[in-house]
């Protein structure tokens, strides 16, 4: 598959709008202070287990290093969980709802900004992500703070076997993932979109 044949097809949009370019945030976005990128970084996402097993991915660097593991699970109370080096129990972290039409398929993220000036008020200190679906056949998510696109999550064509074309194959398929975070954004925070994201879509049968 060319990367120009792959680039045509992630220009089928599930939306018809513009997507925004990579720009940092304004000010730093994290639950966990010490993932906050310094500089543009990207990762892969390699799943863990099979189609049954609650969703679960490995976050790798760009040398293979692995740097944490993330699972998450879709509850009736919209709750997600991540799994980070030392812990020893699922954590919910923040609180996510599906977006209804005309925006279907996007989500938000409402969470405390671990980043925010002590100074700042508890109600300054939260903050919500918009995520935004793209593509019809090769899945992206774009990650959204205000007027800025400060992430990107794709379906990774490098680090897959197969890729799920059709609507009815991606019923339990969990594909590798490629992420694309600006400077200023906590990875953990990313990780936790990305398997969201990923089972919004694809939807382990645990869920």
């Amino acid at each position: 598959m060319t990367d120009a044949y792959a680039q045509a097809r992630m220009n089928h949009h599930v939306f018809s709008k513009p997507r925004k370019a990579l720009r940092g945030p304004h000010r730093p976005i994290a639950l966990r202070q010490e993932y906050i990128t310094d500089s543009k970084t990207t990762l892969v996402l390699s799943p863990q287990g099979d189609a049954q097993s609650v969703t679960a991915y490995k976050v790798k660097d760009q040398d293979g290093r692995t740097i944490f593991t993330a699972s998450g699970k879709i509850s009736l109370k919209s709750a997600w969980y991540i799994t980070l080096p030392g812990g020893d129990r699922e954590v919910t972290l923040a609180t996510g709802a599906p977006r209804l039409a005309p925006a279907f398929g996007n989500f938000s993220i409402s969470l405390r900004n671990a980043a925010a000036s002590d100074t700042k008020s508890a109600a300054e200190k939260e903050l919500t992500l918009i995520v935004e679906r793209h593509g019809r056949v090769l899945q992206s998510f774009d990650v959204i703070d205000g007027d800025r696109k400060v992430a990107e999550v794709c379906e990774s064509i490098r680090h897959n076997e197969k890729l799920a074309l059709k609507a009815s194959s991606r019923r339990g398929h969990r594909p590798a993932l490629d992420v694309v975070m600006t400077p200023g954004v906590d990875m953990s925070l990313v990780a936790v979109i990305a398997v969201i994201a990923s089972d919004s879509v694809y939807g382990s049968e645990s869920s």
